[in-house]
């Protein structure tokens, strides 16, 4: 087949290899994280679901994208985007064992959902400087193809987190707090993995930085 072709191509390349390898394990984590939240939300056998709590939770997931999605291309072109990999799926690590430990403290649900917003709102700084990274890593004939293929491969990451999460709650521990932890892990994971690449390598250059408050 002329995808898996286009692949085997991009996977001789080292530092796409890396970059997906971050991508990969990222975005395994948030389906762990989306599933932990969906099920904690909907199906938790204490609570009593509601259908403010539904929405809060879909809130959670897709309020980032309206709120902060224009602004992360701005300040994407100010930081280093490996340092946004490493210290954002850090930051990520953290909050999500913050909001396990919420799950399991009994703590109004408002602080709950706040702490679940700030690990989505993270994400679309991780996911956009993925994208941004790209160009940085594949040569400029092979960029439709790694394009194509890498969101794509993401997504069935987060599909396989997805699975993993309902593995781990019938197999291991009924537990969403311990979803959420395993999610924790593999954004450490996607820490460590973004630390294999060069700090200048990703971009951006120096020289075409904007005055932040007019780029804004």
């Amino acid at each position: 087949m002329a995808v898996v072709g286009d692949l085997r191509v991009l996977l001789r390349v080292r530092d796409f290899r890396r970059l997906l390898a971050v991508r990969l394990l990222s975005q395994a984590a948030d389906g762990v994280f989306q599933v932990a939240l969906a099920t904690y939300v909907v199906f938790s056998p204490e609570k009593q679901t509601s259908a403010a709590a539904i929405a809060s939770a879909m809130a959670v997931l897709l309020l980032p994208y309206s709120l902060i999605g224009p602004f992360a291309g701005v300040l994407l072109d100010r930081w280093r985007r490996r340092q946004v990999f490493l210290y954002g799926n850090l930051l990520r690590a953290v909050l999500a064992a913050l909001t396990a430990a919420l799950m399991v403290t009994g703590v109004p649900d408002w602080l709950f959902y706040v702490a679940a917003l700030c690990v989505t709102a993270v994400n679309r700084f991780v996911l956009a400087g993925l994208s941004a990274a790209l160009p940085r890593v594949v040569a400029r004939d092979e960029l439709v193809i790694a394009n194509a293929l890498s969101p794509t491969a993401g997504t069935l990451a987060a599909t396989a987190g997805g699975g993993l999460a309902f593995l781990v709650r019938l197999l291991v521990a009924d537990s969403d707090a311990a979803v959420l932890l395993l999610g924790g892990f593999l954004y450490l994971a996607s820490a460590g993995a973004s630390l294999t690449l060069a700090v200048s390598l990703l971009g951006p250059d120096p020289g075409q930085l904007q005055h932040l408050r007019s780029a804004v």
